[in-house]
């Protein structure tokens, strides 16, 4: 009787174990997913040639992920270059089951 109590607290404790590395993992995923993004959209704007509608298509685009795009005007001192502070805030939840949700910013130049 005494094994059978000590095999399922094992297996409670394996249980627990797999639930917070399966959450870990997708946080991890959510991580990734916003960095590439973030990447491609500095990617696009500096390919567009610092376009208002592809500003605007990609914090659009952000949105629909539930992400936001900041883009700051031009920082550049030099009247012949654009310099733009790309901002993507995002919310992760590394542990769903307590609850606790992280806001986190990723912060690129796009030149």
């Amino acid at each position: 009787m005494k094994q059978i109590f000590e095999d399922m607290i094992v297996i409670v404790l394996i249980i627990i174990g797999v639930l917070v590395n399966t959450c870990m993992i997708k946080a991890n995923l959510e991580i990734t997913e916003a960095r590439n993004y973030h990447a491609q959209a500095i990617e696009e704007i500096q390919a567009s040639g610092f376009s208002a509608n592809v500003i605007t298509d990609k914090q659009a685009e952000a949105q629909e992920h539930g992400w936001e795009l900041i883009v700051s005007d031009n920082l550049s001192p030099y009247e012949d270059r654009q310099d733009r502070k790309v901002t993507l805030v995002y919310t992760i939840t590394p542990l769903p089951i307590v609850g606790t949700e992280q806001e986190r910013n990723i912060v690129g130049y796009a030149r």
